[in-house]
């Protein structure tokens, strides 16, 4: 498989994108992933407590750890449509299983855009049956898909990692989009990955869930938090490996490389973020707990001070102090460190006496494309990592026009 693929780098997958209509730019609106065999699968969903219909759907679709295809449109999120959006939903599944011939209760379903607007279920049942034959393996297909679930994105978010187990290569691809309305606890994101690694339901839950939370759930452009993210795998065991049912080596290979994936993807789109010029890495560490790290980490990614500091290439690491202290974890002022690029600007929480060149290199720092915000509690062995992007006067005119 070339390198350029990524969502059917995997054994037994197919896929397309195209344009249904749904978009007035005439953009690509339309996406189906399918395997060719029975898939273990698993979800981790919104948190949002206004949930989208499809969110609703793939959860029942997804609860017995089976399923085949993935259907998504974009443009119209199918959110805060009742009970007509329910039904819309699962008309998507039930016209995506009967042209591919398998269980509509085997698909899961995905939208993503304005909120409060019906699907035009014309134009998606027209399109899933003009798609569905087409579906493909390859590059192209690959670049077509990740095109098709984008939003206010700039650009596609594609990835595709590959291990070996014994002697078998295991191949993960995986695309996902997103720009705005991301906060922890996911975002507007959408993530699809798929494998051909041999694993139960219940194992590839739990591993989903650790990889998720790590990831996509550690990003953060605006503090918002989506009614439509969905995180959705599918395993089909075409690798053939032998089933991992317990956990052990190769369970721990495989959620390695799973973790390399979506870091990865959830780096792309915070560095896609709405506006975003920069992306920053809040770092903690000597936290009293995993948890205390987690605070301060979500705090500072959060944190609206913190990004348009970074967006003004502002050094201004009192900014940090006051997100260190509002987090809600334990923390005691005289043994706070903070750092900028490496560089300690802040030792037992008092200013330090920085050099001419510590500072032009502090400075340059902030300029930089990838900005490090270091803080050391020195009260224990808790760290975590968040990313973060700034906050810029585009992502204003962006929100301010979406629908107009």
């Amino acid at each position: 498989m070339a390198k350029s693929s990524n969502i059917t780098a995997a054994k037994g997958f197919r896929a397309g994108g195209m344009t249904c209509g749904i978009k007035t730019s005439g953009k690509p609106d339309l996406v189906i992933i399918t395997s060719d065999f029975p898939c273990a699968s698993a979800g981790v969903f919104t948190t949002n407590k206004m949930p989208g219909a499809p969110v609703i759907v793939s959860k029942k679709h997804v609860a017995n750890g089976k399923a085949q295809a993935i259907v998504c449109n974009s443009g119209c999120s199918n959110v805060c449509t009742g009970e007509q959006g329910i039904a819309d939903a699962l008309t998507m599944c039930l016209q995506t299983g009967q042209q591919l011939g398998i269980d509509p209760s085997d698909v899961l379903v995905c939208s993503t855009g304005v909120i409060g607007h019906m699907l035009p279920m014309d134009k998606i049942e027209a399109g899933i049956e003009n798609l569905a034959p087409k579906l493909k393996r390859g590059p192209q297909a690959d670049a077509a898909t990740a095109k098709a679930i984008l939003t206010t994105d700039l650009v596609p978010k594609t990835a595709h990692v590959s291990f070996k187990l014994g002697t078998k290569t295991i191949h993960i691809g995986g695309i996902a989009k997103g720009s705005g309305m991301i906060a922890p606890n996911m975002a507007t994101m959408l993530s699809f990955i798929t494998t051909d690694i041999a694993i139960t339901p219940a194992l590839l839950k739990q591993v989903l869930k650790r990889v998720a939370d790590i990831s996509y759930n550690r990003i953060s452009v605006d503090e918002d938090t989506s009614t439509s993210d969905s995180v959705l795998i599918l395993a089909n065991g075409q690798a053939g490996n032998r089933l991992i049912d317990k956990p052990g080596k190769n369970l721990t290979l495989f959620e390695n490389a799973l973790t390399q994936l979506c870091k990865d993807l959830a780096y792309q789109i915070v560095k896609d973020g709405e506006g975003a010029t920069r992306v920053y890495r809040a770092q903690v560490s000597g936290a009293a707990s995993i948890k205390d790290a987690n605070l301060i980490g979500k705090t500072i990614a959060n944190s609206p001070l913190v990004k348009t500091a970074v967006h003004g290439c502002d050094p201004n690491w009192g900014r940090l102090v006051m997100a260190v202290g509002r987090s809600g974890a334990n923390v005691k002022p005289q043994k706070l460190d903070i750092a900028i690029g490496g560089i300690l600007l802040c030792k037992s929480g008092q200013p330090t006496q920085l050099s001419k060149t510590q500072l032009v290199k502090v400075e340059k720092h902030m300029m930089s494309k990838e900005v490090l915000l270091s803080v050391n509690l020195n009260m224990g062995q808790g760290e975590s990592e968040w990313l973060g992007c700034d906050l810029s006067r585009e992502y204003i005119t962006i929100n301010a026009d979406y629908t107009t």
